[in-house]
């Protein structure tokens, strides 16, 4: 048993049946002997990025949420100890983006491995773990 924490793209990408997921992270994904876990900030990064037309979908973020239900992930709310996480690794000069930063924070407080093929994660290999 593995507990996966998907980034945003992962989400995505696993909900759309998208062949951009590895096939490594969806039969991760798809394991019922794994938690799978999504950070509300995934969905806020979603519901910003919707707005501002930056991506676009069939289906407004509301979705999302009946998604999370349906395939039975567990969504993580933002707390005192994700913040505490996010204050305490640093801030990279070419990573600023505050939504990974705050999955990067997710995963190391609650013990999570990340499914990312964001390389710039990678950055972060000695925090937590990344499967793709």
């Amino acid at each position: 048993m593995v507990n996966l924490l998907l980034d945003t793209h992962a989400f995505i990408w696993f909900m759309e049946d998208n062949s951009f997921l590895s096939r490594k992270a969806k039969q991760a994904i798809e394991n019922p002997l794994n938690n799978i876990f999504i950070s509300i900030a995934s969905l806020y990064e979603i519901a910003i990025k919707l707005k501002s037309g930056k991506i676009g979908f069939d289906k407004p973020v509301s979705a999302f949420f009946n998604d999370i239900s349906e395939y039975n992930l567990t969504l993580i709310p933002i707390s005192e100890n994700h913040l505490v996480a996010y204050d305490s690794f640093p801030l990279l000069p070419n990573h600023k983006d505050p939504f990974d930063r705050l999955i990067i924070a997710t995963a190391i407080a609650d013990d999570l491995s990340i499914v990312t093929v964001d390389n710039q994660f990678n950055h972060y290999k000695d925090l937590v773990s990344i499967l793709w």
